[in-house]
């Protein structure tokens, strides 16, 4: 690699350490805060020269990549490598960028292996990226995603003419994850996932191949196709019926416990919990047993949990099991009920297990297993609410996240308490209220609405949280674009509760426009929301506190009160409600006030929720 290559990578390591949450809760805050602000002072240094060295040295060769000589191209491949770090992406947009262009590089000069390599690199560098996306709901990049591993795939047809091992094994790969593009629970993706593992299981059984590339892994390629096959499970649960695809998940779940069971004898241990779940589930869809058979199977199998076992088996069984237990009953309201205790015992004792975490971190895995937990999440009038689970649970995760919401909610309140006091009229509609009147005797009730609207509203962040922690540079257009997709994750997960369902739209609708011309998504309609003038609210307060804070803007200084409040004046009845606008910056006194310590109360609020044990 050159020599700004490696310090780009060196960059982004020193960046990620910064951006790590504390490796223990903080005593004290004020101190927390104040390393805190070096950090980011840190952070844009680095940003700031990260993003230099990109547009020196590296964009313009991507710009002209057909002319690179082959040291450039030799090095962009070993730049790509790197910034893979062994699965765990350091920088995972610009990692797509390079592999796009080594792909137009090689498909120009007819480099047909390093094509083939660089097409499966590239989906698969694509298929982490709408992983972030997948509680979103929004499929932005599965087509090129097929486009890549189809076409790589498509050489099987050369398989003869290409000599080189490792360029076979990439072609049989590719059109084994050509299954991965395929994930929405429908009868046409589950349709299309399906072929592609029956076309490339029925190649990587074939002795012919076998015999051609001996040195290929081929069990391993054969028992992960079987293992990604068990995943059309998850078409079932979303109740979609279809006899082939049912028959070969059985097939897959017996042959992946009994290769697991195989091992196990070898090794000793026994069988993970996840291909054991796999085999009795298909049992269940298949019809071979009952409903009420798998939830009782799942409940004795939840029993031999360990509450202290934080590997990844053990996560499994105390988070990820309670969340498929509650998506079978979700759509089974006839059983709901006398599941109740059964499922108020699992969310309870997972709230245990989470607090008692031994860093208390915001890991990969924790998040992905808090996240599948508020997809399926089943709430009961008298049980845990999908809101204090994400309050006090999963929203205290990313404490510098917390603090903005936290900081916004006061912010928000202050400008009720205002307008209350001296037009209330103007809220007339927001929670069904008629008049002036029942506006100012639902006072209490409307504070509470705005804080809990913006401690919620950004909970779609979560799913970007380790790729937020990763920029250490300006962002790209495709990263701005895919982060916008957090409105559509937070939408998601608020809609599933009906503790939550009334803070949609403010999730959905926070980053548009007042006017309506401009900010993001086109799918929020103001004049659709039924609490128009408190998402308003929480639109200002978010604004105004996201102008104040530092570590939102990585290449230049945040602001000072006066000049946000400056800018909200600009934006009044553009950007922001002229209501909110011109109450905030007539709030200027009781502001600074509030922020000469309430990042730090903030802080102190985070880290005591952190702290709860039960």
């Amino acid at each position: 690699m050159k020599a700004y290559q490696k310090q780009y990578i060196e960059n982004l390591r020193r960046v990620f350490q910064l951006n790590a949450p504390p490796a223990e809760i903080p005593q004290d805050a004020a101190a927390y805060v104040e390393d805190r602000r070096a950090r980011v002072a840190a952070i844009r240094d680095i940003s700031q020269e990260n993003t230099q060295l990109l547009r020196q040295e590296l964009f313009p060769l991507l710009d002209n990549i057909v002319t690179a000589g082959e040291e450039d191209i030799r090095n962009l491949e070993t730049f790509a490598q790197s910034l893979n770090d062994q699965g765990s992406y350091l920088d995972l947009v610009l990692c797509f960028s390079l592999h796009n262009a080594l792909i137009t590089y090689a498909r120009h000069w007819g480099k047909r292996n390093m094509l083939i390599r660089e097409l499966y690199n590239g989906a698969m560098t694509l298929f982490y990226m709408q992983d972030i996306l997948t509680i979103s709901k929004q499929n932005r990049y599965r087509w090129k995603m097929a486009m890549l591993f189809g076409e790589a795939a498509s050489y099987i047809k050369q398989y003869d003419e290409i000599a080189d091992q490792e360029t076979r094994g990439y072609i049989h790969r590719a059109m084994g994850n050509l299954a991965l593009a395929y994930t929405d629970p429908t009868l046409q993706d589950g349709q299309r996932k399906m072929a592609a593992i029956r076309r490339s299981l029925g190649i990587l059984t074939d002795p012919v191949y076998q015999q051609k590339s001996p040195d290929l892994p081929w069990q391993l390629y054969i028992d992960k196709s079987h293992q990604e096959r068990t995943t059309g499970l998850s078409l079932f649960r979303a109740g979609i019926h279809d006899p082939q695809a049912l028959r070969e998940v059985m097939e897959s779940a017996e042959y992946v416990l009994d290769r697991q069971r195989e091992l196990c004898r070898q090794r000793g241990g026994r069988p993970a919990l996840r291909w054991r779940y796999a085999y009795e589930a298909a049992q269940y869809h298949c019809g071979v047993r009952p409903l009420s058979y798998l939830l009782n199977w799942m409940e004795q199998v939840y029993m031999e949990r360990d509450e202290q076992d934080y590997t990844p088996e053990g996560i499994y069984y105390n988070m990820f099991l309670p969340a498929l237990y509650a998506e079978y009953l979700e759509g089974r309201p006839d059983m709901r009920a006398g599941k109740k205790e059964v499922l108020g015992l699992m969310y309870r004792r997972m709230i245990k297990y989470v607090r008692r975490m031994p860093d208390n971190q915001l890991s990969e895995r924790t998040l992905k297993n808090l996240l599948a937990c508020l997809q399926s999440f089943v709430e009961y009038p008298d049980g845990v609410s999908e809101k204090d689970f994400l309050l006090r649970l999963v929203i205290c995760r990313s404490p510098d996240a917390y603090v903005s919401a936290r900081m916004a909610a006061a912010v928000a309140q202050l400008a009720l308490d205002r307008v209350l006091a001296q037009q209330p009229q103007s809220l007339i509609g927001a929670l069904g209220c008629q008049t002036s009147e029942e506006v100012s005797a639902r006072g209490p009730e409307l504070q509470r609405f705005v804080y809990e609207g913006c401690l919620l509203h950004n909970v779609g962040i979560l799913p970007f949280h380790n790729l937020v922690r990763h920029i250490g540079r300006s962002w790209l257009e495709e990263e701005k674009e895919m982060y916008q997709c957090h409105v559509y994750a937070g939408a998601a997960m608020l809609l599933q509760g009906g503790s939550t369902r009334p803070y949609v739209q403010a999730a959905l609708g926070h980053h548009r426009f007042f006017n309506g011309q401009g900010g993001y998504p086109q799918q929020y309609d103001r004049a659709q929301d039924p609490n128009a003038p408190l998402t308003d609210l929480i639109s200002a307060a978010v604004h105004l506190i996201r102008l104040l804070d530092d570590r939102v803007f990585l290449t230049s200084q945040s602001m000072s009160l006066q000049e946000a409040l400056a800018q909200l004046k600009t934006e009044a009845g553009v950007h922001l409600s002229p209501l909110w606008s011109h109450t905030l910056c007539g709030l200027e006194p009781e502001l600074q006030d509030y922020l000469k310590d309430g990042q730090v109360r903030a802080y102190e609020e985070a880290f005591a929720l952190l702290r709860q044990k039960d």
